[in-house]
């Protein structure tokens, strides 16, 4: 049986050294034309491909499951986008003046081309609009800070635009009773220069005062 065994290992073991002797032998041999069908190689294409995965996802369940969890994050981060992470809590109270005034330019034209302001001209927003609402920002997350909007609120009532730098918008629309903002990416406080809240900005004649408030 092991001589068997051997024979028949030594009988591959030849026929590789030959099969591999013809193949190097065939890289100088001339064309012998095609010997047998040849067929072109086919592939499936991408689009359909993916139409087939899709169509199997939807019969097993996995479609549906990925469709849920795709609206389920959309809906957590629209109720808590991604928090405005150099806001801290405030440990002073300070305030300071922002002027909103800028230089255009270009020409600023109306609908029927007349110029009412020239390049290089500054404008101050602030004296032809009023700003009649206090800008609060705060953090949802922070229940003293929540606690001090509710008695801020008290104090003026619908005259506050509430800002989140963090939390959840629909939380503090349950808890606060009017409409939610979020400072998203930090623009406004970026805008501000506000580095700690609870904060609140007001107009003063041609500027606004900005506040950062110390519970």
């Amino acid at each position: 049986m092991e001589n068997y065994r051997q024979k028949k290992l030594l009988v591959y073991l030849v026929l590789a050294i030959t099969m591999m002797s013809f193949y190097c032998h065939s890289a100088f041999a001339k064309d012998l034309g095609v010997v047998g069908e040849i067929y072109p190689i086919q592939e499936e294409d991408l689009l359909n491909f993916i139409l087939r995965r899709i169509a199997h996802m939807q019969k097993s369940g996995d479609w549906q499951k990925l469709q849920n969890q795709f609206r389920d994050r959309v809906q957590q981060h629209a109720d808590r986008p991604r928090p405005v992470s150099a806001i801290r809590k405030a440990v002073e109270t300070r305030s300071w003046q922002y002027n909103p005034s800028i230089t255009v330019p270009y020409d600023l034209k109306d609908a029927k081309g007349n110029i009412f302001a020239k390049a290089g001209t500054t404008v101050n927003p602030l004296s032809f609009i009023t700003i009649r609402s206090t800008l609060v920002f705060f953090n949802g997350d922070d229940k003293n800070q929540v606690q001090w909007v509710l008695s801020f609120n008290q104090k003026y009532p619908r005259k506050t635009k509430l800002i989140l730098i963090n939390g959840s918008v629909s939380e503090q629309i349950k808890r606060l009773h009017q409409p939610i903002y979020f400072d998203q990416g930090g623009k406004l406080t970026a805008k501000f220069n506000i580095q700690h809240v609870p904060a609140i900005v007001v107009q003063e004649r041609d500027h606004l005062k900005i506040s950062e408030i110390a519970l």
